[in-house]
């Protein structure tokens, strides 16, 4: 029996970097929080393909039909029906972290110790988890050009796509190392996959910056002032569907302290 389409009310929590798919061309993860499910992973979405008007932003409410996604298993997983969404208000940064509280409390936790042991029995993939400390943002330069398979995906750009450019391939891994919350953790490091952190890194690429230069300029974002001592540091994290067992920093959350104490 085929899945029901769900209508939902969502915030948009997450983008990761768009990924070549042999199926759907250019493929996007969406990490979004509904009311009645909590965390719900969205894809496919080939995102730079939709018009203006759909294009959702981070922290912007919408309005979508969903339904259980048939070829992956993971709980969370969900497919869109994109001619569906509708984009309400954007829940901006300045004075209004309380209000992005709102939906991200109750989706706190595990620790990622935790997370790892529940994805072995339940499959859970989808969380917010809290580090009790951030050790290191680790940056690994890797091959700037995509491997053939996927290159052969990126130049077979459809005639009549709306996208105007092809997909970049970042030629850094950027990684934070830590511990989490759980008092035998031995440490995790995690992969950050974050569009918004691959699109940092362009803005200071076209700076004309040195290489070290660009990943300073990358490490005080990710590191100094989001992980700094005034943050309530949070990471969004989730796993790769074909290696369950390996997750990856899809975003980061990272409200100033005092507020947060405040109100909770």
């Amino acid at each position: 029996m085929s899945a029901e389409w769900l209508d939902r009310e969502a915030i948009v929590m997450v983008k990761a970097y768009p990924n070549p798919s042999a199926k759907y061309f250019e493929t996007v993860c969406v990490a979004v929080i509904t009311t009645e499910e909590g965390w719900v992973r969205l894809y496919p979405v080939n995102f730079r393909s939709l018009p203006d008007a759909k294009r959702f932003k981070k922290y912007q409410r919408i309005r979508l039909r969903m339904k259980k996604q048939e070829q992956d298993n993971r709980p969370e997983s969900y497919r869109p029906d994109e001619h569906s969404l509708e984009l309400g208000t954007t829940i901006a940064s300045r004075g209004d972290w309380w209000e992005r509280w709102r939906w991200v409390r109750p989706t706190l936790g595990p620790s990622m110790c935790e997370l790892i042991r529940q994805q072995k029995v339940s499959g859970r993939s989808l969380a917010c988890v809290k580090p009790r400390r951030i050790t290191r943002f680790h940056v690994e330069d890797v091959d700037p050009q995509w491997a053939d398979r996927k290159k052969a995906i990126v130049d077979q750009l459809p005639l009549f796509d709306p996208v105007d450019s092809k997909l970049e391939k970042i030629p850094f891994v950027f990684r934070y190392e830590y511990l989490c919350e759980d008092t035998d953790c031995r440490g995790h490091c995690q992969s950050i996959i974050d569009w918004e952190l691959m699109e940092l890194y362009r803005k200071v690429r076209d700076l004309h910056l040195s290489r070290d230069e660009m990943v300073g300029k990358v490490r005080e974002k990710y590191f100094d002032e989001m992980c700094g001592a005034g943050k309530d540091t949070h990471f969004f994290v989730g796993n790769h569907s074909l290696y369950p067992g390996s997750f990856m920093v899809l975003g980061v959350f990272w409200p100033p302290k005092s507020p947060v104490r405040e109100l909770f």
